[in-house]
C-alpha cells in the first residue's frame, strides 16, 4: 500500500468537534469532487428511466470550461464503466490537471455488494482507469455514500488495496446514508473504530468527509441537491465556518447536474425535483464559490497536510 509518509499529526485533535474557531485563514485548501457517472444510473431514479439518452460528454465539457475559466483542478470519481466507454473524455479530464479517482465499476452501492464483490469493483475499476490514462487511482468515493455503520467492513477492503484515501462518509444522518457522529474533517482510519478521529495508529488509509454546515450544525451543504436547493450566501456560509476551524470543505457535484437537458418527465415529480430541481441556477453558484474560496484536488489537500 502507498504510504503517506507521515502520521498527520493533527488529524484527531480535540478541534474536531469545532467548539472554538481560530481565525479564518485564506490558506485552507478546500476539495471540489465530482462523481462521473450516466445521470441515468443515479440510485434515485435508476430503475425508472427506460430510454434514457447519453449525455455525458457535453455534460463534462461544461464543467470543464467553468473550473477552465476559474484554473482551478478538482478530482473527478470516475465510475469504471465510464471509462471503458469513454476513455477520451477521461484523458481530457487528466490532461487538464484534475485528478481521477474511482467510483466503483458499476456504480452500486455497497449496500448490494459482498466484501469480496467490492474488492473486484475495486480492482475492475482501477484497471480501466489505468487504461484511460496510465496510471491507476489512489482515491475512492463509494456510489450514494454507501460507507456506513451497515457497510464499515468496506474500510477493510479499501485498507488493503492500494488507494490512499477514501470519501465517501457523509457526517450527517439522512434517510438514504449517512454517519451522524462521525469526524468533519479528515482524519486517519482505525479500521476497529472506523467512524472516530484517534491518534495515528498505523493505518494508511485517510478519510474526507463531505462537508456540512457547522462541526456541530450539521445541515448537509456539501454540494448535488443541497447546493442546488440551497442559497449561495447559505453555502458561503457553511464554507466559511469549517474555514475558520480549519477545516477543509470537501464538495462534491455531478457534471450532469450543471445540464438542464437532463430533466426527464419519465420519473415522478418527487423524484424529478430530487434530482433536477436548481440545476440552471448550479453553473452560477458554483462560479460564485470558485470566486471567493481556494479549492483543489484530494491529492493537493493531502500533500499540502492542509488541516
Amino acid at each position: 500500500m502507498t504510504s503517506l509518509e507521515n502520521p498527520l499529526s493533527n488529524i484527531g485533535s480535540s478541534s474536531d468537534t469545532g467548539d472554538t474557531a481560530s481565525n479564518e485563514s485564506s490558506t485552507v485548501t478546500n476539495v471540489l469532487s465530482f462523481d462521473l457517472e450516466h445521470w441515468y444510473t443515479a440510485t434515485l431514479i435508476r430503475d425508472e428511466v427506460s430510454a434514457p439518452t447519453d449525455r455525458l460528454e457535453e455534460s463534462v465539457r461544461v464543467v470543464r470550461e467553468l473550473l477552465s475559466a476559474h484554473d482551478t483542478r478538482a478530482t473527478f470519481f470516475v465510475v469504471g464503466e465510464v471509462a471503458t466507454e469513454y476513455p477520451d473524455v477521461i484523458r481530457e479530464l487528466a490532461a487538464d490537471g484534475h485528478e481521477i479517482a474511482t467510483h466503483g465499476h458499476t456504480h452500486t452501492p455497497l449496500f448490494d455488494l459482498t466484501p469480496n464483490e467490492f474488492e473486484s469493483e475495486l480492482s475492475d475499476s482501477a484497471d480501466a482507469i489505468a487504461d484511460a490514462i496510465g496510471s491507476r487511482p489512489v482515491g475512492f468515493r463509494a456510489p450514494n455514500f454507501s460507507v456506513t455503520p451497515k457497510t464499515q467492513w468496506a474500510f477493510d477492503v479499501l485498507s488493503e488495496s492500494d488507494l490512499q484515501y477514501d470519501s465517501s462518509v457523509f457526517p450527517v444522518r439522512t434517510p438514504m446514508y449517512g454517519v451522524s457522529s462521525a469526524p468533519v474533517r479528515p482524519y486517519c482510519v482505525d479500521s476497529r473504530e472506523p467512524f472516530s478521529a484517534g491518534a495515528y495508529t498505523g493505518s494508511d488509509l485517510v478519510e474526507f468527509p463531505l462537508a456540512t454546515f457547522h462541526p456541530v450544525l450539521r445541515i448537509p451543504t456539501a454540494g448535488g441537491f443541497y447546493a442546488r436547493l440551497q442559497p449561495t450566501w447559505l453555502l458561503k456560509r457553511g464554507i466559511r465556518n469549517l474555514n475558520r476551524r480549519g477545516i477543509p470543505a470537501t464538495l462534491y457535484f455531478h457534471p450532469w447536474e450543471f445540464n438542464s437537458e437532463i430533466a426527464t418527465t419519465e420519473v415522478s415529480a418527487h423524484k424529478r425535483f430530487i434530482s433536477f430541481r436548481g440545476s440552471d441556477t448550479l453553473g452560477e453558484k458554483l462560479e460564485a464559490l470558485l470566486a471567493a474560496f481556494e479549492f483543489g484536488t484530494v491529492e493537493r489537500v493531502i500533500e499540502n497536510r492542509g488541516w
